[in-house]
């Protein structure tokens, strides 16, 4: 894939804190007792216990930790001294595309929040170079931001290579850096998809959350160049979200001057 500007930056310090009355003895006694309910086969034990999320919020509700816990432990694990959040461009192409965002860098990774950070409709955690022990160890990460045991086995599952998997609403995918959405990149993502669709900004709010790209400085790169994650082929200028976007009642804003 709402904090205002003071909790949006604060999220890089701080971890946000992630009928009928009974019956009486003697009734108890009189009732007969009802008979054994039949095995249910069609539903995995795994999938039972997967609580359901709050109306109108994604399913990443409850399973992955909050945002301020993801930004945490992503800085904890690579790299806390380098870590800072950068522009998010805006992507138009793929799952994401015209998903608000924002994104956190350090020398080692990158991470992205999808959709309202308050409540993220996904998460996405890549490399750009890495050799395969890297790799494993951003699936170890990405295995940690999640609070059920049935979803941390199937990221461990995932190939290293490319692979997509689900469960009880979420996606949780691997994509190479062939791939057309990839922009060169390694990516590990775990994602509501529903969410996600529920997330895409609409023209009026992009015209809103969205400026125009700031120059890039003429330094070189200590790591390989980061390709930019737009579409070659879009007609409109290159942009991205501002930093301290909100969602409010369904609709992006920015914060009040």
């Amino acid at each position: 894939m709402n904090p205002k500007s003071a909790v949006a930056s604060g999220m890089l310090t701080m971890v946000l804190l992630g009928g009928c009355p009974n019956p009486s003895r003697s009734q108890l006694q009189e009732q007969p007792a009802p008979p054994a309910a039949p095995a249910m086969k069609s539903t995995p034990a795994a999938l039972s216990s997967t609580p359901a999320p709050a109306p109108g919020k994604p399913v990443t509700e409850g399973r992955l930790i909050d945002s301020g816990l993801i930004i945490e432990t992503f800085a904890t694990r690579f790299g806390k001294k380098d870590l800072k959040q950068v522009p998010s461009e805006v992507i138009d192409t793929g799952i994401f595309r015209y998903v608000p965002y924002l994104t956190y860098e350090t020398s080692r990774g990158e991470l992205n929040i999808y959709g309202d950070p308050q409540h993220p409709a996904g998460v996405e955690i890549g490399i750009y170079a890495g050799k395969t022990s890297t790799k494993e160890e951003l699936r170890n990460l990405m295995a940690g931001l999640l609070q059920q045991a049935a979803d941390r086995d199937l990221v461990h599952s995932l190939s290293l290579d490319e692979d997509k998997l689900e469960r009880a609403g979420l996606t949780f995918e691997v994509t190479p850096p062939t791939a057309d959405e990839s922009y060169g990149g390694w990516w590990i993502s775990i994602y509501d998809a529903a969410a996600i669709d529920r997330a895409r900004a609409s023209d009026a709010e992009l015209k809103t959350i969205a400026v125009d790209a700031p120059p890039q400085k003429d330094e070189p790169p200590a790591e390989p160049k980061k390709p930019p994650r737009k579409s070659k082929n879009a007609d409109t200028s290159d942009r991205v979200y501002i930093p301290d976007y909100s969602r409010e009642e369904g609709t992006y804003v920015r914060p009040p001057l």
